[in-house]
């Protein structure tokens, strides 16, 4: 498939390249929340001209102003301008949970991370344990950012993406 180029603001800028990977202004914020949300209700698609994550319906439901409709979407897969973006199973940001579990130092906090980490709701309970541990709760976050920073550029990767941009760095 050619390429598209992209301007110095990572702008598509419509300018078509040879063989190779599509490079594409990738909206990151988008592409993270596609990536880690995961509902039943619509499906999303990385727009390979723009960068921009789109929303489609699932099931058939009715497309809302600002999504694709199921026909706009089958147009862009039959134009190669979209992929669908599968969120990550809930086993990846687990296995992410347990890694940093396993770096926590205090044998309390470790302890009691473990036992929230059983049965369901464990996501919920685990922000909800760090909630009292206010610089533990920063460590996370930033342990998980680096860790779909990760996952958003394997995923790219994977499906033959060249970002024109790398992700931006997450202030603490």
């Amino acid at each position: 498939m050619p390429r598209r180029d992209a301007d110095a603001d990572g702008e598509a800028s419509g300018a078509m390249q040879g063989p190779g990977p599509p490079r594409v202004p990738v909206d990151w914020d988008a592409l993270e929340m596609a990536l880690t949300w995961r509902s039943d209700e619509w499906e999303c698609y990385l727009d390979l001209r723009t960068g921009e994550v789109h929303q489609s319906p699932a099931y058939g439901r009715k497309a809302e102003e600002y999504e694709l409709s199921p026909d706009d979407v089958d147009e862009a897969l039959a134009e190669a301008h979209l992929i669908l973006v599968e969120p990550l199973p809930s086993s990846v940001e687990y296995g992410w949970m347990e890694e940093f579990v396993a770096s926590v130092r205090d044998p309390r906090l470790r302890e009691l991370l473990d036992v929230v980490l059983g049965g369901r709701g464990a996501f919920r309970r685990f922000k909800d344990a760090l909630a009292g541990y206010p610089r533990e709760r920063e460590r996370w976050f930033a342990y998980r950012d680096a860790r779909v920073r990760e996952a958003m550029l394997e995923w790219l990767a994977e499906n033959g993406i060249e970002p024109t941009a790398p992700p931006p760095e997450r202030k603490p």
